[in-house]
């Protein structure tokens, strides 16, 4: 939170020092600007030195201010009482003992040690009102905050810098309006900071930040951008740049930039690693999501990992692997399992190649069919359905295919009627089914056929409204409409007739974007036709389409056969140890 404008802090620090004390302001200098860019580790080596060497009270309110900016509250508590007891009349380390209340919800206790810091200075004390100020705006936490409060230590400090010198107050009040949501006010308190201090990065990082808060993802980057060129060492930037890469969608930069966070600030923060370890799989980068995952074992005890463990296993294929990361977080995290879990979890255990794994993945994918929003998974679980030959199931799953997507596939409508198509032979001898007696089994079929039929229609009318076609939906139409009706030949044909027909234009008709070879579909269509016209007693009409056959094939005997017609019966055979008749010669003239 703190720039590198520390004039007054410096003069506190060292008044009066011997010649050594401008080698240790830079020291403190530089380790203040370590805590800003959050390269903790740096700053806290540097820090506990100069504590070390030096217990001032100064040099421990630095030492408690590292703590307490590093998330160590009850060592930031320990070194502010020491600070406290080393000079009393020195306010500093009791603004931190304030710091350390607000990020325990303890806002009275922090509002009384700031109240009487300010009131022990006579609110004369510029630095005092600066720090008390920002120990009001460290968090965003609303039981750890109170922007008012800070605004109003601030202008007090605001007055006595009469020269607009004091970058850092503009800064801390830009951070008072942000956590009172007032966007506008932070941004012109930060672009005063920047009039002051062009090249202050924290300050473009801010605005960007605001932009972020506010989804303005471009605006923000370019903030981001600017903030890398002020000063390219600032880690924070990289972070919430990350942030904004991955609400566009740019993972593998998201990934990128918070790697740099990662290296610039030297964090091991286990949640930061695991946020990392997200963006990669977002980038699909699985191997490097995994390799940050292992950097957390047994540093972190977050079931999450387990969670981002079975998805990155999954993807790439580590199957058993990912199956177990995924029931262990299952069954120790159920109030945070969401549908992709189970989604992730169904397809590792479709990949184990047993009849167990097949049955567990259906079960899953369809827990996670009702909550996932970013896929269809109804039309996964309908393939694997189809694809194992349980056609009245997949016929089910694609009709909730259709229902759930706002704009169903023609595959969903080709999938649904083959699913009824396959199914209609099967009813009656489906185990697993309630009995039926001959009428029902017929009636049931012909359901399933008609079902089929109506699925193929909405196909073609969709395929041919995009100018399209896809001959072979008047095909399966025609087969599914003669099949619904074996007892009534004569509405069979008239119904399957002019759908083959249909399909015979089609298919015939050039196309040079169709690779399709219709050519055994075409042979059942013309036998299928001269079958209609024999029912029809129109013998020519049959042979024309059974030759129609042979050009297609020259070979196919049931054409054959059937345009040579019945043969003369042949002459009885002679009974065994009889002779066979003489023929008479007919006498010549």
């Amino acid at each position: 939170m703190m720039n590198n404008q520390k004039q007054s802090l410096m003069t506190i620090l060292f008044f009066g020092a011997t010649m050594t004390a401008p080698i240790v302001a830079q020291d403190v200098q530089t380790a203040l600007k370590d805590v800003e860019a959050e390269r903790y580790t740096k700053a806290g080596q540097t820090l506990t030195q100069l504590a070390t060497s030096s217990p001032t009270a100064d040099n421990q309110f630095y030492l408690g201010y590292y703590y307490l900016k590093s998330g160590q509250l009850d060592k930031a508590k320990a070194t502010f009482e020491k600070g406290a007891a080393a000079d009393a009349k020195n306010q500093l380390n009791n603004i931190g003992l304030a710091g350390v209340a607000l990020a325990k919800n303890d806002g009275a206790t922090a509002k009384s040690l700031i109240d009487n810091a300010v009131a022990q200075t006579k609110s004369k004390n510029q630095d005092v009102l600066i720090r008390g100020a920002e120990m009001y705006t460290l968090s965003e936490q609303p039981k750890q905050n109170d922007p008012a409060a800070a605004l109003s230590l601030l202008t007090v400090a605001d007055e006595k810098d009469k020269k607009n010198e004091n970058a850092e107050i503009e800064m801390l009040m830009g951070d008072a309006y942000f956590l009172k949501n007032d966007g506008g006010n932070a941004i012109t308190k930060y672009e005063n900071a920047l009039a002051i201090n062009p090249a202050l990065a924290e300050a473009n990082y801010k605005i960007g930040r605001l932009y972020l808060r506010g989804k303005n993802y471009q605006k923000a980057q370019d903030f981001f951008k600017l903030a890398i060129q002020n000063d390219p060492e600032f880690a924070p930037t990289y972070r919430t740049y990350a942030d904004a890469l991955a609400n566009s969608r740019a993972y593998k930069a998201a990934a990128q930039n918070y790697e740099l966070y990662v290296q610039k600030s030297g964090t091991t923060d286990p949640e930061q690693l695991l946020d990392v370890a997200r963006y990669k799989f977002l980038a699909q980068d699985y191997q490097g999501a995994i390799a940050y995952l292992d950097q957390l074992k047994g540093k972190i005890n977050n079931p999450i990992i387990d969670r981002m463990y079975g998805w990155a296993y999954s993807a790439l294929g580590k199957n058993a692997e990912s199956v177990e990361s995924l029931n262990r977080f299952i069954s120790t995290a159920p109030q945070k399992v969401m549908s992709d879990d189970y989604k992730y979890l169904g397809r590792a255990q479709a990949q184990l190649g047993t009849p167990e794994g097949d049955s567990l993945s259906i079960v899953n994918l369809e827990k996670a069919a009702p909550m996932d929003t970013t896929e269809n998974l109804y039309r996964e679980i309908a393939k694997k359905y189809y694809d194992t030959k349980q056609y009245d199931k997949a016929s089910n799953y694609y009709v909730k295919t259709i229902s759930n997507d706002k704009k169903p596939q023609n595959n969903d409508y080709l999938w649904l009627g083959l699913a009824n198509y396959q199914y209609a032979p099967r009813v009656g001898r489906d185990s697993s089914a309630a009995p039926m007696d001959t009428a029902q089994i017929r009636q049931v079929k012909q359901q399933y056929y008609l079902r089929a039929d109506s699925a193929f229609s909405v196909m073609a009318q969709k395929i041919e409204a995009d100018g399209k076609k896809y001959p072979l939906a008047y095909y399966y139409r025609a087969g599914a409409n003669y099949y619904a009706y074996p007892k009534e030949q004569d509405k069979a044909a008239s119904l399957a007739g002019p759908l083959y027909e249909k399909f015979i234009e089609q298919a015939m008709a050039p196309d040079s974007s169709d690779k399709t070879d219709y050519k055994r579909y075409l042979i059942t269509s013309y036998k299928a036709l001269a079958g209609f016209a024999i029912l029809k007693k129109d013998e020519n009409k049959a042979k024309e389409y059974l030759e129609k056959v042979l050009t297609l094939d020259p070979n196919d005997e049931s054409a054959k056969k059937a345009l040579e017609g019945p043969k003369a019966a042949p002459a009885p055979a002679a009974k065994p140890g009889t002779k066979a008749p003489v023929k008479k010669k007919v006498a010549s003239k």
